[in-house]
């Protein structure tokens, strides 16, 4: 009986390459600088020659943490563009040396971080599951987290939330002025980007000499969207910005049902740019996240958080945010 063939082991990349075992482990394993480029370069050959994979494991019990990145999501509602931002991160992952593992938070802070810690990642990547102190325990631990948040709690202009609602505010009143409102998902789960949003739509309105604008909270089924919009001033045109176009489609379904004209009544602007968002009629404002530019930039401070050199060129420069004109504004 023949036996199958064996993977290729770290000793066989190093009879090819004419260096010792130990050389060729710590070339892969994070220690690759003691070495002339010469000896790197010879490894990293005879490793591509046998396509041969470093253990995950070795390099966890060398370094102290895995080659795994730990993308940490609240329990939001799930919609195409973190599927995009998560196909994204996996596939960039792969250009600096890591794999990608999803994890859902739970509700308590200190059972999350401590389950991330037993997986020893390299680093976390959070969509806003974690506050600051699980990310200081985190760091603590040697577990770099971004994006950082000390940016955006500095300048609320670079936090896109609160600039998805300033857009939107800006959309709602490009054809003249509008009670504004605000309104937040109600399903029962986590609302992590919905406060930021909130806030832009407030600090918009402020700009503009608006009321501040209510806030109403809609379960995605037309009865809650119908006494959700029966609660808002009914003695002028409104504008509801919502918090995705989940949201923005029951706005519209109950409009439709308590026979307001849209956008001359009533003006709706969604977030996410979803394709049943635009197979709506009349089709529907919305505010486009492009999160290939996000990931770009997540992975390039992932990277440098890990010390692992990126290659800058032919990265295109792309807009995060921008409005896909409909006909509900």
């Amino acid at each position: 009986m023949s036996r199958s063939p064996r993977p290729p082991t770290a000793a066989d990349v190093a009879l090819r390459a004419g260096v010792s075992r130990a050389t060729v482990s710590h070339i892969f394993n994070g220690r690759e600088g003691r070495f002339p480029e010469e000896t790197r370069a010879r490894v990293r050959a005879a490793a591509e020659q046998l396509d041969y994979r470093p253990s995950p494991a070795g390099r966890s019990l060398a370094t102290g943490r895995s080659d795994t990145i730990v993308i940490v999501m609240p329990e939001t509602t799930f919609g195409q563009n973190f599927q995009d931002a998560l196909d994204r991160l996996a596939d960039d992952a792969a250009g600096i040396g890591a794999n990608v593992l999803m994890r859902f938070a739970g509700a308590d802070p200190e059972k999350t971080v401590t389950a991330l810690l037993k997986l020893r990642p390299c680093a976390v990547v959070d969509f806003g599951a974690l506050d600051g102190t699980a990310r200081d325990r985190l760091g603590a631990q040697g577990v770099p987290t971004v994006p950082r948040l000390d940016v955006s709690l500095r300048e609320p202009s670079a936090n896109p939330n609160v600039e998805i609602g300033e857009l939107q505010v800006a959309e709602l009143t490009r054809s003249g002025k509008r009670q504004i409102a605000y309104a937040a998902v109600s399903d029962g789960r986590a609302d992590p980007y919905g406060s930021d949003r909130y806030a832009g739509v407030k600090t918009a309105c402020a700009r503009r000499n608006l009321a501040e604008p209510p806030l109403i909270r809609v379960s995605t089924n037309l009865e809650s969207a119908t006494a959700a919009l029966r609660q808002l001033p009914q003695d002028g045109p409104l504008g509801i910005a919502a918090y995705n176009d989940q949201v923005a489609l029951a706005v519209l379904a109950a409009a439709a049902r308590l026979q307001m004209r849209v956008p001359s009544v009533l003006a709706v602007v969604g977030v996410d740019a979803t394709d049943v968002g635009q197979l709506w009629t009349p089709r529907l404002t919305t505010i486009a996240v492009d999160m290939r530019a996000f990931v770009d930039d997540v992975v390039a401070e992932l990277a440098d958080a890990i010390a692992y050199p990126v290659a800058e060129e032919g990265r295109p420069d792309r807009e995060l945010l921008r409005v896909v004109p409909g006909e509900t504004t």
